[in-house]
């Protein structure tokens, strides 16, 4: 079985070395797409505000840069960028793909763990994989409301962690979620997912282009729970903000690339009264949704 990695290189430069030093070493290919301009779906104002941060000429000193794959151009979507790039990989003859953004880390036996199952268990179109959120810097993870049932809990599931490339139909159909989810096999390996472990200019950028922009109101979320945060904070989740009910101590081991990683640069803002009143009844409102859904979950 032949493994590569498919990583985007438009955010997260930060960390992109780190990331494959971490995980570089363990597969067959990396496969590294990236654009000059953010994607023009999710926020139509976003490449007039934004460029890329990564330098192409930077490539030979990557980590096992003679297994990368270098893609370049420009798409619409998330979901186009990486489908350019899957299909490149079954060109090449990959047997399964492993999606790791370049802020998505693992301890070496969660890893191969990951890909131990995938070989054990060949015969499925997707394999998704635990995660945990980091918060800020390395030192707080995001505690989730609920998950599969289970309340308070740091673990929850990333949307996936390998498609099988020669699966009839496979495709990437919204940001980096495929075709056959309902299908796909549960791993163990634990993903560390350092998603806001970033600068506030890093966290502006990434929520004004990414693929979940048109989700939610980013600039509201950006002043009242990412500049105004103390760890007193609740309900800290983006597209819902009950989804997620505060930032709690890590208490996770980290691999050595990223045991030194250093704090981001980041600015407490303070609200003013009426921008907590706004915020407080945002935080109502979703509580209240999440509630309700629960509720008619339980019925079911």
């Amino acid at each position: 079985m032949k493994f590569g990695i498919l990583t985007l290189a438009f955010y997260g430069s930060s960390t992109l070395n780190r990331m494959l030093k971490n995980t570089g070493g363990m597969v067959d290919r990396i496969y590294l797409s990236h654009s000059p301009v953010p994607w023009s779906k999710y926020n139509k104002n976003a490449r007039k505000q934004f460029v890329s941060e990564f330098n192409r000429d930077s490539l030979k000193d990557l980590p096992y840069s003679e297994k990368i794959t270098f893609i370049e151009g420009v798409w619409e979507t998330d979901e186009a960028q990486r489908e350019h790039a899957l299909q490149v990989a079954r060109q090449e003859g990959m047997d399964y793909l492993i999606i790791q953004d370049a802020d998505e880390f693992y301890l070496p036996e969660e890893f191969m763990k990951n890909i131990e199952g995938i070989r054990n268990n060949p015969n499925h179109p997707v394999y998704t994989c635990p995660w945990v959120k980091f918060w800020k810097n390395t030192r707080f993870i995001m505690e989730a409301r609920n998950h599969e049932g289970k309340i308070n809990q740091v673990i929850s599931s990333c949307p996936n962690f390998a498609v099988n490339v020669s699966w009839p139909g496979i495709h990437f159909e919204i940001s980096r979620l495929v075709n056959g989810m309902d299908k796909a096999f549960k791993l163990e390996g634990i993903c560390l997912h350092l998603c806001w472990v970033l600068s506030d200019e890093q966290v502006l950028k990434k929520i004004s282009t990414w693929g979940h922009s048109h989700q939610f109101d980013y600039r509201n979320w950006y002043k009242h729970k990412w500049l105004a945060w103390e760890p007193s904070t609740k309900y800290i989740g983006v597209f819902s903000r009950a989804n997620y009910n505060r930032a709690v101590p890590n208490t996770f081991q980290l691999p050595e690339e990223i045991m030194d990683l250093p704090d981001p640069e980041q600015t407490y803002v303070s609200l003013t009264f009426t921008e907590k009143l706004k915020s407080l009844y945002i935080d109502i409102q979703s509580v209240v949704k999440a509630k309700l859904l629960e509720s008619s979950y339980s019925k079911d």
